[in-house]
């Protein structure tokens, strides 16, 4: 009996050790984790790096996630460098005077839509080759400076066969959600969003009455008077008069969407993979974009989507793609859609 309360009593006097080691064990965790977050924020921010520095700074940018890099740098990071390497100021690579725009009006009774993929030694595309380009539409979420929603919500709201994300966006407190298009988004005819200057010229893509794909800087009267319908902010120009147009930034390996039109009104829907842990899955340059949309569709017109998480295809009603983003298909402020052939309404 004397031996079992011993034992109990050792016991008892383990106890409070084992409590005291789990609160130190805890304690160098918590040093630890923080200690190791505060000299990697430091390392890439303020160190001898600055490729490192400006590599994260446009990716995280170019996935609309630039709202994260004032905490991520422990606020050591200032805003007007953050500014310098806005995707904005990489939207406009060329654009074509609008007295120098021959217009054009196609009549086309094919209605059909191609589905193609291409494996590069980096990515994989994705390409729909909509042959009637009276059939594209931009559409945009349906709850307009509140929330975006996904390619496929929208592609669903119109009754559309088939969708791609396409221009940017810009939210409150830069939290990523869709909520408000970036730049000029029009449908129909009807002016749906607007920011930034009215009067002055602003990196849209666009398509007149004729289906006539149209992309550069323009400004809104610009466009009215070229007949333009649809629209949306983004950039840059890859691809003017069949030829590659030198970009000034694009040239790493990212997740891409792009859009393209053919001499005979032929529209390329295209999307690629990217930051995958392959090289065959390591994503797209804007040079590679260019060689495909040249070479294999022989695009007259090409130009770049906002990519990055937000690259999207939806077709039949599936997910053509896996996006890139952790959280699975993102949502967006604005889609480029295929109506039925019937033409449908868009009301978006």
């Amino acid at each position: 009996m004397d031996q079992k309360k011993h034992r109990k009593h050792k016991e008892e006097q383990k106890s409070p050790k084992r409590g005291n080691a789990f609160l130190r064990w805890l304690g160098y965790t918590v040093f630890g984790v923080v200690y190791l977050y505060v000299s990697t924020s430091l390392w890439i921010f303020q160190g001898p790096f600055p490729s490192l520095k400006n590599y994260l700074i446009d990716t995280l940018d170019s996935t609309q996630h630039g709202y994260l890099l004032r905490p991520l740098s422990l606020y050591t990071l200032p805003e007007s460098v953050i500014q310098a390497h806005s995707l904005t100021n990489g939207l406009v690579s060329s654009t074509k005077p609008v007295n120098e725009i021959t217009k054009r009006t196609f009549h086309v009774n094919d209605g059909s839509i191609k589905e193609e993929t291409y494996q590069g030694k980096t990515f994989k595309a994705d390409i729909l080759l909509v042959k009637d380009p009276s059939r594209i539409k931009v559409v945009a979420t349906k709850y307009l400076h509140q929330h975006g929603e996904t390619v496929q919500q929208m592609v669903k709201d119109v009754g559309a066969v088939a969708g791609i994300n396409a221009g940017g966006f810009v939210d409150t407190n830069w939290q990523g959600t869709g909520a408000n298009p970036q730049g000029i988004t029009m449908h129909d005819g009807q002016l749906v969003n607007i920011t930034g200057s009215r009067t002055q010229p602003q990196p849209v893509i666009a398509f007149t009455a004729g289906g006539q794909m149209i992309a550069g800087a323009y400004s809104l009267p610009q466009l009215r008077n070229l007949g333009v319908q649809e629209a949306v902010g983004f950039g840059p120009v890859l691809v003017q008069d069949g030829k590659p147009v030198q970009t000034a930034d694009g040239a790493g390996l990212d997740p891409r969407t792009a859009i393209g039109q053919t001499e005979n009104g032929t529209v390329i829907l295209m999307v690629t993979n990217g930051r995958g842990l392959s090289a065959s899955d390591a994503g797209a340059s804007y040079d590679d974009i260019k060689a495909l949309m040249i070479n294999k569709f022989h695009a007259v017109i090409a130009a770049n989507l906002d990519g990055g998480s937000s690259t999207t295809m939806v077709y039949n009603n599936k997910l053509v793609n896996t996006p890139w983003d952790i959280l699975g298909e993102r949502s967006v402020a604005t889609s480029i859609v295929v109506m039925p052939e019937t033409g449908g309404g868009a009301n978006g």
